[in-house]
């Protein structure tokens, strides 16, 4: 009878057995895809620090490219090469090349002719629509040292060729950069181009070749040239030439998982010897009528009912009321934990609130005293860069407000896009006043956009939006300019247009304005068209991607 008990009860428990070890394999690729997000955050996280050089490098050479002492390389350029690096670390050189490929200026001092007009990288850099950066360190004969160079290419008014403004990146700024990065952890982190060259890396060196045509949002497997199994995710660094790839090894990254799969196999098979013994020393009756009562309460813990009964299992053996209590007690953490999550969730929304309501009021003092300032200044391009400057800055405060006092359910980071559309619209209606003959619409769509995003998109209309009032119509005449915002399967589509004069795109009426807006398209990955025609107006159309965007079907549109 005993052994007979005993084979019902392993029959029985067999079941458990079974799923203990589907649930154990499942948790090996749970646990694999904790892994990929890991993995995958880590390469995010390193990229953003590591992509400050280059969005700064990127910002100056677009500010050089509206300074007349570098652009017609006068006897200034030097000296305005020079007060422009400000001493930055990462970016070692700023230089000036006229169309035929010499040096003509730098920030840092140099000896002899320099010509670059046999330099591949060069040619392709001036033959290019908008900045590039080189697919291979470079060593730089003015700085002495390996760089990067961002390459940001001039046209005459006309449209010929003028030569380039470059940007020389220390690599070895970024080899301790990734050094930094990747302290304490195991892992290799690099960072390579488009062509497999490795630019920089950590300490642990890759041993193997990543594949950057692979997908970003799941590990990949791969095995080094000493035979060891990596897994590893690459983020975008910059454009699409430049990718940071962190891996660590595969065995490191599943350990825990492997840990987990032996646990499940392992402790339903000592159940099922320990409920052997049970049935054998006689207590089988008693120990399952315990069990099934801890089994509902165990169900209600699972549901997210903590409340227990403790009162039910006093008088339970000794072991059944020991395994009450611990399962009451882990109940109870598990309670007071969700608790404290909750309220250090609270606490963190309500300090990143405070944080961007203290940066909108600064930037609001910071626009009053530019309001002062262009108070004393008398009519003309002082005045009317002034008033530019303010509206930029009031743009990005709007962001900062919006993002403390939204209420949308936006709290990521985010911001609405519908709502900082129609915001800055009436921004913008307002800096324009002058133009009261001129209508502005706009129209956007209900999604959000991180605020990585929004500063470039939000900076990328002021400057549309003021070129169209300031030179799409003549002083009085009527006109009317219209923005859309909407979505269109995966890419975001910004559509700003204006039924005034129009120009000829090549034309110097809009050649600073063309250069600021492809540098914000830039930061964003996104695409830039812009069509006019002299009596048919002005169209600006930027398309971008974001991932993973909740889609809505509402919009906000304002007309002023």
């Amino acid at each position: 009878m005993r052994q007979g008990l005993i084979l019902i009860v392993f029959v029985a428990l067999l079941p458990v057995v079974i799923a203990s070890s589907i649930q154990g394999f499942s948790a090996l690729n749970s646990t694999r895809e904790m892994a990929t997000g890991r993995l995958g955050a880590h390469a995010s996280a390193i990229a953003e620090r590591q992509r400050d050089p280059f969005i700064i490098a990127q910002h100056l050479l677009l500010a050089l490219a509206t300074n007349t002492e570098v652009t017609k390389i006068s006897g200034g350029c030097d000296a305005a090469l020079r007060a422009s690096l400000s001493n930055y670390p990462p970016v070692t050189n700023l230089a000036r090349t006229s169309a035929d490929g010499v040096v003509r200026c730098s920030a840092l001092p140099h000896k002899g002719q320099i010509n670059l007009t046999n330099q591949g990288w060069w040619q392709r850099g001036i033959r290019a629509e908008g900045m590039t950066i080189t697919k291979a360190p470079i060593f730089a004969p003015i700085a002495q040292r390996e760089v990067l160079f961002l390459i940001l290419p001039l046209r005459t008014p006309d449209g010929r060729q003028d030569g380039t403004l470059t940007a020389a990146i220390d690599i070895n700024y970024l080899r301790n950069a990734l050094v930094k990065a990747v302290d304490g952890k195991k892992g290799s982190v690099a960072i390579i181009t488009r062509d497999e060259i490795v630019v920089a890396q950590g300490k642990q060196k890759l041993t193997f070749v990543p594949n950057l045509d692979a997908r970003r949002d799941i590990a990949q497997l791969t095995r080094g040239r000493d035979g060891t199994e990596w897994m590893y995710t690459f983020h975008k660094l910059y454009s699409s030439e430049l990718f940071v790839v962190y891996a660590e090894p595969r065995a490191q990254v599943m350990a825990a998982a492997v840990s987990q799969v032996r646990a499940s196999l392992f402790l339903p098979l000592v159940s099922i010897l320990l409920a052997s013994l049970a049935i054998w020393i006689g207590t089988n009756r008693l120990a399952l009528i315990w069990l099934r009562d801890l089994q509902k309460v165990a169900g209600r813990f699972a549901k997210g009912d903590f409340t227990g009964d403790r009162a039910r299992f006093e008088n339970a053996p000794e072991e059944i009321a020991a395994l009450s209590a611990d399962l009451h007690s882990m109940a109870d953490v598990i309670h007071r934990r969700n608790a404290d999550l909750t309220l250090a969730l609270e606490a963190k929304s309500l300090l990143t609130r405070e944080v961007h309501h203290r940066v909108k009021n600064n930037l609001q003092i910071i626009n009053s005293l530019l309001t002062l300032q262009s108070g004393r200044v008398q009519e003309g391009a002082a005045k009317e860069v002034l008033a530019q400057t303010r509206a930029r800055i009031s743009a990005l405060a709007l962001i900062h407000r919006l993002l403390y006092e939204q209420d949308n359910g936006y709290d990521r980071g985010e911001v609405a896009i519908d709502n900082l559309m129609v915001e800055l619209c009436t921004q913008l209606r307002g800096a324009n006043r002058t133009s009261s003959n001129v209508e502005l619409s706009c129209n956007a769509s209900d999604f959000p956009v991180p605020v990585d995003y929004a500063v470039p998109l939000t900076l990328f209309v002021v400057e549309a939006v003021t070129n169209a009032f300031r030179h799409a119509f003549p002083a009085g005449s009527k006109g009317a300019v219209t923005l859309k915002f909407h979505l269109d399967g995966d890419n975001a589509v910004l559509d700003i247009s204006d039924n005034g004069q129009g120009y000829v795109v090549n034309d110097k009426s809009g050649q600073m304005g063309t250069e600021l807006m492809r540098g914000f398209a830039t930061q964003v990955d996104g695409k830039l068209d812009i069509s006019s025609g002299v009596g048919a107006g002005t169209r600006v159309i930027l398309t971008f991607g974001l991932p993973q965007m909740p889609r809505s079907s509402g919009s906000a549109a304002i007309t002023a």
